[in-house]
């Protein structure tokens, strides 16, 4: 369960890359915890008092599709009203007939996802750390400049 200080997005995908990707992407938002449901089944008992600030649906789930799974998440208190995202390859799926307020296409574009991410949630992008300075006699060799 997501700790008080941040708020759920639940993210329903059954491949591991996708789910991992979208892990690595809100890691950039600290202030959103990520929940992932491999299938709707999973989904609908994770929902089930999360109140998401976000919903996240590919839809070819291996249980059902992923508008299907939607309907069925909106009957929950909490996902009600809760912005849902169609996160699909099919990117001529009509996500507004099925009440889907965005489409986010695959291959993600990690750019294009946090910007929707600030918009629909709510966040702000978190500085990114420094990095750290690859100069001086403490360089690892493998990182060195050729030539020295």
């Amino acid at each position: 369960m997501p700790t008080p200080a941040r708020r759920p997005v639940l993210y329903v995908e059954d491949h591991p890359v996708n789910a991992l990707l979208m892990a690595a992407i809100l890691e950039r938002r600290p202030e959103l915890e990520l929940v992932i449901a491999a299938n709707g089944e999973e989904a609908m008992c994770l929902a089930a008092g999360l109140r998401p600030t976000l919903l996240l649906l590919d839809l070819g789930l291996p249980d059902c599709h992923g508008s299907r799974l939607l309907g069925l998440l909106r009957a929950l208190p909490g996902c009600e009203s809760a912005p849902a995202v169609a996160v699909t390859a099919d990117t001529q799926f009509p996500v507004a007939d099925w009440g889907f307020c965005d489409l986010w296409p695959k291959p993600l574009d990690v750019d294009e996802v946090l910007n929707r991410l600030d918009m629909l949630a709510g966040t702000h992008p978190s500085p990114a750390p420094p990095l750290p300075e690859l100069r001086g006699p403490s360089m690892p060799a493998a990182l060195a400049p050729l030539g020295r």
